[in-house]
């Protein structure tokens, strides 16, 4: 997002993408014996069918006759119910268990296996998108009409953030909760609905997260370890991503922090959300590469705790995308920093969270002219990044101006490594009346990228 920013230390980290397996067939079911010949006498009894389910049984043999001709053969067992089919994989069949004299079916498919890493549901390989949070609080049929508006010109993506508990001592919306994981999956689900991926934003705080203020969520602040710390940070990532799920609002990208060059979980705030002053303001148990405040500016005061490092950040961070692969393993992890004219900061963050063995497949930057230069300097760093990490995909995580430029940094870069872009809240695209929005002049760029980058949307 667009805020102030100051000169921070290095940091690291590196993913892949991969591909999901199809689900399993289901195995065959065993064959129905063949009823006995009955001796002289009344016909024997039918076998009875087959038992219907997820694995079809054998059909029982007919019960032999005390003479006379052999039991009839037993009625073919109904269709067993076929093995729901994992996230890109095939459903089971569903042939259900065979009667006396017959040969079972194939027993229902087992659920298939959700696909590992990396590709996006979607089946665009450069996606044009916008942070649209703050339409959160417009009606739903408002959201509705933007979202058709925006896919119109060109867009694909959608980014949304959610913070912890806005409704917290020191949180967002203290009225309304906005942006919260229950308002995040009500729009969400709208954003799919409409076809366009979805890049959730975990902030890992109940107010604003960046370089700056990384406040503790309240409910948090009791944790004495980082073990413990790390433990609520996958619980509540989990529960977030099964509530996303569950209500029709699957991610198909999650960033695991935002800006979070320093690290995560670092300040005690206020209830504006600004860390409080002095050693007041400091976590004592955090996931701090280094201790910066948004308050105090420059050094931190003498007294404060000492910054937890990699050691701490990297468990951090693996819970974090541990919380969302236990729920979806084909969802994309994202990492996002504000260096995005800052190659050395970038490169020493990647590689330190990839020696943590923390699973991630995207890295994004922040690319604002009044603070991380211009295209040309974009365009440098994710070029080295991108030769550096072939394996790593890139996306601008937030810009605002020169847009096209922002875009051609990305779309450009080797190899398919540059996926997207997310204009920030951009005002400049649209104005609302009521329910309704109305294209701006800019938007013209957007029309212009939709038939240039056509091959990839």
């Amino acid at each position: 997002m667009k805020r102030s920013y100051v000169l921070l230390l290095t940091a690291a980290f590196c993913g892949c993408s991969g591909s999901e397996p199809s689900g399993t067939s289901g195995s065959g079911g065993t064959s129905g014996s063949a009823g006995t010949s009955g001796s002289a006498g009344t016909s024997g009894t039918a076998g009875t069918s087959g038992t219907a389910g997820t694995s079809g049984t054998a059909g029982t043999s007919g019960t032999a006759g005390t003479s006379g001709t052999a039991g009839t053969s037993g009625t073919a067992g109904t269709s067993g119910t076929a093995g729901a089919g994992g996230r890109g994989g095939a459903a089971g069949s569903t042939t259900g268990a065979g009667g006396r004299g017959g040969a079972a079916g194939s027993t229902a498919g087992t659920t298939g296996t959700a696909g590992t890493g990396g590709a996006s549901t979607l089946a665009a390989s450069y996606y044009i998108g916008a942070d649209i949070t703050d339409q959160e609080t417009q009606a739903v049929a408002a959201r509705a009409n933007l979202l058709t508006l925006m896919t119109a010109h060109g867009f694909n993506y959608v980014r949304l953030r959610t913070f912890v508990d806005p409704k917290a001592a020191d949180g967002y919306d203290k009225t309304n909760g906005y942006d919260d994981i229950t308002h995040t999956v009500a729009f969400g689900k709208q954003v799919k609905d409409a076809g366009m991926g979805l890049l959730v934003d975990f902030h890992y705080s109940d107010n604003w997260a960046d370089p700056g203020k990384q406040c503790v969520p309240v409910a948090w602040q009791g944790y004495t370890t980082i073990a413990q710390m790390a433990t609520a940070v996958h619980d509540y990532t989990s529960a977030s991503i099964t509530a996303l799920v569950a209500g029709g609002a699957r991610p198909d990208m999650v960033q695991i922090g935002n800006e979070e060059t320093p690290g995560i979980l670092i300040h005690l705030c206020d209830g504006g959300g600004l860390p409080k002053a002095g050693t007041a303001g400091y976590n004592a148990v955090n996931g701090a590469i280094y201790l910066y405040s948004s308050t105090d500016g420059g050094a931190p005061p003498a007294g404060g705790p000492a910054a937890g490092g990699w050691t701490n950040l990297g468990m951090l961070l693996n819970a974090a995308a541990k919380g969302v692969k236990d729920v979806d393993a084909g969802i994309q992890i994202a990492l996002h920093l504000d260096r995005g004219n800052d190659l050395a900061s970038s490169k020493s963050y990647i590689t330190n969270a990839n020696s943590k063995g923390v699973p991630f497949d995207v890295f994004g930057e922040s690319c604002y002219a009044n603070t991380q230069g211009q295209p040309a300097n974009w365009q440098a760093t994710f070029s080295s990044l991108a030769a550096s990490f072939p394996n790593l995909k890139f996306i601008i995580a937030e810009y605002s101006t020169d847009q096209r430029a922002a875009n051609d940094v990305l779309y450009n870069l080797a190899n398919q490594q540059g996926i997207g872009t997310f204009n920030w809240q951009p005002g400049d695209l649209w104005t609302r009346s009521g329910s309704n929005y109305t294209v701006q002049t800019d938007m013209a760029i957007y029309d212009q990228m939709k038939i240039d980058y056509a091959p990839r949307l």
